[in-house]
């Protein structure tokens, strides 16, 4: 007689299905299993004697050192590779910035308008530049006031971003949102807190200030006594030479609007900072937390920050030989129960400023059900971990296997993140395009760099000299005298830009070949293309869900990836990216644009602003 498995027995088939040799872990999650049946309180302590197996499982999930490494890496480099000008500096942030592999993890980029300054209530007035003066002295510990400095730069400040208040003529967070939002090449974003969100969601961007002073507020940090080592003294040391950064947003405690005349103290730099630091198995807690944070209290104030707090905090007082494999469910049993304590209690303590309660406004009846979400964490990650559940992340447990070398863990990274550079580069000027070609040329001509970055720099600047020539206004007509010199430096930017795909690249040739009215060569190159076999061959398309890019990945490097060739070759080789034209293109052509019909289904990658800045 044949029963249905269902969502009630299903645990119970699985278990007897497990090996012989997960018999321990059967007995435990057994336990888990009518702990929950029976609403039992269930001591989590029993658990620890599997740290090391579940780790190592995790590492299938999440991948080794080796991939954190390469997503931070990836993102340092389009960083520094679109900082093009000294009014303002990119930097990654959020889950990928930190080089987290979290499956739908936020993507922020923050955007620090260096060109106005902000320094010390009372300090010197420039008068060469747009000047702000720092005051906490009336605010909320953790918030500031940001004055208008009077020179000749103070009017058109006042003008776009000040209004006059009881403390003087102050900077309002409100019209400084809505001056950039207006400005937003997607005439469909939104405020969203203190960033601006694209039209899909998908990415917040954050216009801000950075201020080259240490707070009064935090100074404790910087001298407090540490149990452990951590963390380490040069890290402290540089976080004071990063400054702080203003972000417009007020303190709220309830009420349904944020303070506009307010601005939050940011230590941003400083916390990515702390997390490089980390040991991979504090990564993996901290990853591990984020990855379920969804599935324990959906919609909930369980936010990522007060999580990276905890770590913070608990990373100070444990001792640094805790954080290894060894002791990785406890370290995850530390951190549950930091934070349950924390919620219980309502008081959770700014990492950087004690006396900034960061739960402040948080409902007594919204941390009851957290502190009830966190409770069920360990049946959550077991069962995630050892029969996959509708609504869980985890991969089923046959599909259990050894970690890949740390070539294929690198290139995973890259594989998943092209989307962003490519996106990142469609959405830039002709004058940022030029810079992020010169850029990246001149990293890979005058810096020593290890293999893997100068694979890197060689992507952007293959896919730079795709975008570049896209937003040039080309020569058309055979008797103007400039023809031949535009026809020239088209045709090398394109050839540079083949190396990253051996398709798109030349279609990108054949179309500006067609452009320029030269059919016959447009009909040569697109019978070359035909005729390539690309049944092999994967498509890196928006539309693709990452497990299916790297399933792809895996078989072709087990099977035909010569290690020795670089990521830009097997890429070439094997892979085909798609057709992407910037939308102002001198390359669009009539036959080649989508239906208007059709909605564009764009990723969770779709970055459309990261190079649109407006300055003062």
């Amino acid at each position: 007689m044949n029963h249905t498995l269902t969502e009630q027995n299903m645990p119970s088939v699985f278990l007897n299905n497990l090996p012989k040799k997960f018999k321990g872990i059967c007995h435990d999650l057994r336990i888990v299993q009518l702990g929950i049946q029976e609403s039992q309180t269930i001591d989590f302590s029993q658990y620890y004697r599997h740290s090391r197996f579940t780790y190592e499982f995790l590492l299938t999930e999440f991948g080794s050192e080796n991939r954190v490494k390469a997503t931070r890496t990836f993102y340092k480099v389009l960083d520094d590779s679109t900082k093009i000008s000294p009014v303002y500096t990119n930097i990654s942030s959020g889950s990928k910035g930190e080089g987290l592999n979290v499956p739908g993890g936020d993507y922020d980029l923050m955007t620090i308008l260096e060109q106005i300054h902000v320094k010390k209530d009372g300090s010197d007035i420039e008068e060469d530049r747009p000047n702000l003066l720092f005051d906490n002295r009336h605010s909320y510990p953790g918030f500031a006031h940001l004055k208008i400095g009077q020179n000749q730069f103070s009017k058109k400040l006042f003008t776009s971003l000040g209004e006059n208040t009881f403390y003087g003529p102050l900077i309002s967070n409100n019209r400084f949102k809505n001056y950039f939002m207006s400005r937003y090449r997607d005439s469909d974003c939104m405020i969203h807190g203190p960033c601006i969100s694209d039209s899909f969601g998908y990415v917040d961007h954050l216009f801000c200030f950075r201020a080259m002073l240490w707070p009064d507020v935090a100074e404790s940090w910087l001298t407090r006594s540490r149990s452990s080592i951590w963390p380490p003294t040069d890290v402290i040391l540089n976080s004071v030479s990063h400054g702080i950064l203003l972000v417009p947003i007020g303190s709220k405690f309830g009420s349904t609007e944020d303070c506009s005349f307010e601005w939050r103290i940011s230590f941003s730099l400083q916390e990515r900072d702390l997390i490089h630091s980390f040991n991979y198995i504090q990564v993996l807690c901290y990853t591990i937390f984020k990855y379920l944070k969804k599935d324990l209290v959906d919609e909930s104030g369980l936010c990522s920050y007060f999580i990276k707090t905890a770590i913070f905090w608990l990373s100070e007082e444990l001792d640094n030989n805790m954080w290894k494999p060894e002791n990785f469910i406890q370290c995850i049993h530390e951190i549950q129960r930091r934070l349950m304590y924390w919620f219980r209690y309502g008081y959770c303590p700014h990492y950087f400023i004690v006396e900034n309660n960061l739960f402040e406004g948080l409902l007594p009846v919204e941390r009851q059900v957290i502190v009830g979400a966190l409770h069920n964490l360990f049946p959550l990650l077991f069962q995630s971990i050892f029969y996959q559940k509708p609504d869980l992340h985890f991969t089923a447990f046959k599909d259990f296997k050894k970690i890949n070398t740390p070539f294929i863990e690198k290139s995973k990274s890259i594989f998943i993140l092209l989307k962003i550079m490519r996106t990142s580069l469609s959405m830039c000027t002709l004058n940022q395009s030029r810079s992020i070609v010169y850029k990246a040329l001149f990293r890979l001509l005058h810096n020593k760099l290890s293999y893997f970055t100068k694979g890197l720099y060689m992507l952007l600047f293959c896919y730079a000299n795709q975008v570049f020539p896209q937003n040039q206004r080309m020569v058309f007509h055979k008797e103007n005298k400039r023809m031949y010199s535009s026809y020239r430096q088209c045709m090398a930017h394109f050839l540079i830009g083949t190396k990253v795909d051996a398709i798109t690249g030349w279609l990108l040739l054949a179309s500006y070949f067609y452009r320029i009215g030269k059919p016959l060569y447009t009909l040569k190159i697109t019978e070359m293309i035909l005729v390539k076999s690309r049944e092999d061959k994967m498509l890196i398309a928006d539309g693709y869900h990452e497990d299916v890019m790297i399933e792809y990945l895996e078989q072709v490097a087990a099977t035909k990836w010569n290690h020795k060739l670089s990521f830009l070759n097997c890429l070439k080789s094997y892979c085909v990216d798609m057709l992407y034209i910037i939308p102002w293109s001198t390359l669009n052509l009539e036959e080649l644009l989508p239906d208007v019909n059709v909605k564009k289904n764009y990723s969770a990658s779709h970055i459309c602003t990261r190079s649109t800045f407006y300055v003062l």
